[in-house]
């Protein structure tokens, strides 16, 4: 049985943090450790993510879009194999999930 994969979020932080000048976080769990760090910019916090990610695979950062949708995803390890895209298509299929 393969390992179970930790996943660390990049996301903007939300109205307080931002005031206070953390414009984004990484969230992620680390065994029993949740992962909540703030980072001023965008590139921080995914550098961060990713520094995490080499050292706990197999892992995943999933970094987010100001409006939350998913920009970019970065894996670490051993590969899904399919992407999310693909579940639920059948061979020849068109379309997605919708």
């Amino acid at each position: 049985m393969a390992a179970k994969r930790t996943v660390y979020h990049v996301a903007p932080s939300g109205e307080r943090a931002a005031a206070a000048g953390v414009k984004w976080q990484v969230e992620g769990r680390e065994g029993r450790r949740l992962l909540h760090e703030p980072h001023r910019t965008q590139r921080d916090a995914i550098d961060s993510a990713r520094r995490h990610a080499k050292e706990h695979t197999p892992a995943q950062v999933i970094v987010h879009a100001r409006d939350g949708h998913i920009r970019t995803a970065y894996t670490y390890g051993d590969a899904p194999m399919t992407s999310p895209d693909e579940r639920g298509r059948r061979t020849g299929a068109r379309g997605g999930l919708f």
